[in-house]
């Protein structure tokens, strides 16, 4: 019993503990550093495509008379759903 004791208070044990975590969050934080700059790049390629399309479309007519569309036209435009039952 007081073996395991000086084996769970180990200094040396502790300090590779340590080190070990020390690398796994360099390398957790290399990761989300790399996602974040992958989802600034689309973000910014999107607004690009956004502005692009903006520039080449005409404008619409902004007027307090012009309609949007309805909740329903816009059901009819979509395809419906297919179902599928797993069994």
């Amino acid at each position: 019993m007081s073996e395991e004791k000086h084996l769970d208070n180990d200094p040396e044990r502790t300090l590779v503990t340590l080190e070990q975590l020390s690398q796994t969050i360099e390398v957790m934080t290399n990761v989300v550093n790399r996602l974040r700059q992958h989802l600034s790049d689309q973000l910014k390629d999107r607004t690009e495509a956004q502005q692009l399309g903006k520039q080449s479309e005409p404008q619409p007519q902004t007027n307090e008379e012009t309609e949007l569309p309805s909740y329903k036209s816009q059901q009819k435009k979509q395809k419906p759903a297919k179902r599928e039952f797993c069994r």
